[in-house]
C-alpha cells in the first residue's frame, strides 16, 4: 500500500527457490521488505517453509566432528579421516580492521561519524554472514550426522579475563580476538543447511575436547603447552594439530550419540549414562557423559567401547 494507493509489481526470485515453491515442496511464509539507503532499492524478503521427512539412524552414512576457533574459523574431520580446514586468518583481520575503524568513529561522534558508522556496521555484519554461509555451505555435506561443540556458557568455562582500565593491552586485544567472531551464527548456517541437505547438525559436550589425547584419553591441560598449535599427550607422546585434535574428539563423542541413537530408537544429544537411573542430576549426568567419551579412542587396539579409527 502506498500514498497512491495499492500497486501490483511482479515478483522474481533465485530460481531454485521459486522452483520449489512452483513444485509444491516449499510455501511462503511471511515476508518483509528491506530497503538499502546505498542505491535506493527496496526488496521483497520472502521466508519459505520447506517440508523434510524424519531422518533416520540409516540414513546417515557419514559422521563428522567440527571444531571451531580463531586460527581456523572450522576444522572438519569424519570418521574416514577426510579432514577440512578453514582458515580463518584473513577474515579475522579483516573482522579486526572493521573494529578498529568502528572505534575510530565512535570516537570521532560526529554527525557525519554516525552515519559512516552506520553504514560500516551493515557492512561488517554482511561481511561475517557471508564467510559463515561459506564455510557452513561446505560443512554441511549430504547423509551426514555433524558434531558441533555445545558453546553454551562457553566465556565463563574459560579463564576470567581482565576487563576495563587494568587490562594490559595484549589482553585487551586477546579479549577481541574472542569475541571477534560469531561462532553462534555459523552453527545456526551449518545446522539449516544440514536439514536441506538431508543431513542433521547436533551439537555434543564442548568439554576437554581440546584437551583430551584421542590416542589413549589421557586429558590434562599440559597436552596443549602454552595453548599452541601442537597438540603433545603427556602420557602416550601422540602429537597432532591441536584444532584436529578437538575436531577427533567431537567426531568420536557425535558417532557415541548415533550408536545410541540406533540401539534406542531415539536421537538425543546426551548419550544414556551406563547406570540408568532417571534420579540423577543435570551434573551428574553430564558427568556421566563425559566419563563415557573419555572412553573413546582413534585407534582400533586401545578402544574400550570399539568406537574408534585408524590413522
Amino acid at each position: 500500500m502506498t500514498l497512491q494507493g495499492r500497486i501490483k509489481v511482479s515478483y522474481s526470485g533465485y530460481q531454485k527457490h521459486l522452483d520449489l515453491i512452483k513444485s509444491g515442496e516449499a510455501k511462503a511464509k511471511g515476508a518483509k521488505i528491506y530497503y538499502t539507503p546505498s542505491n535506493k532499492t527496496y526488496y521483497l524478503l520472502v521466508g519459505l517453509e520447506i517440508d523434510k521427512p524424519d531422518i533416520q539412524p540409516t540414513d546417515i552414512k557419514r559422521v563428522s566432528g567440527v571444531d571451531v576457533g580463531q586460527r581456523y574459523l572450522a576444522v572438519e574431520t569424519d570418521t574416514k579421516n577426510q579432514v577440512s580446514f578453514y582458515n580463518g586468518k584473513s577474515t579475522i583481520h579483516q573482522a579486526n580492521h572493521y573494529q578498529r575503524r568502528r572505534k575510530s568513529l565512535q570516537r570521532k561522534g560526529t554527525r557525519s561519524a554516525k552515519r559512516r558508522l552506520k553504514k560500516l556496521s551493515g557492512r561488517e555484519r554482511r561481511f561475517r554472514a557471508d564467510i559463515n554461509h561459506r564455510v557452513s555451505k561446505q560443512v554441511a555435506k549430504p547423509n551426514s550426522l555433524i558434531g558441533l561443540e555445545d558453546l553454551t556458557y562457553i566465556r565463563e568455562r574459560t579463564n576470567p579475563r581482565r576487563k576495563g582500565g587494568k587490562a594490559s593491552k595484549k589482553q585487551k586485544k586477546a579479549n577481541r580476538k574472542q569475541t571477534s567472531w560469531s561462532f553462534a551464527e555459523l552453527q545456526s548456517f551449518i545446522d539449516y543447511k544440514a536439514v536441506l541437505n538431508g543431513s542433521l547438525a547436533i551439537k555434543v559436550d564442548a568439554d576437554y575436547t581440546s584437551q583430551s589425547c584421542p590416542h589413549c584419553g589421557h586429558t590434562s591441560k599440559g597436552n596443549r603447552p602454552n595453548k599452541g598449535l601442537i597438540f603433545h599427550c603427556e602420557n602416550c607422546g601422540f602429537n597432532l594439530h591441536a584444532d584436529l585434535v578437538g575436531a577427533r574428539n567431537i567426531a568420536m563423542r557425535t558417532l557415541l550419540v548415533r550408536q545410541d541413537w540406533a540401539s534406542t530408537g531415539s536421537l538425543s544429544a546426551c548419550p544414556d549414562d551406563s547406570s540408568g537411573s532417571s534420579d540423577v542430576s543435570s551434573d551428574e549426568a553430564k558427568a556421566m557423559r563425559l566419563l563415557r567419551f573419555m572412553e573413546l579412542r582413534w585407534t582400533a587396539e586401545t578402544s574400550p567401547n570399539h568406537i574408534a579409527f585408524s590413522d
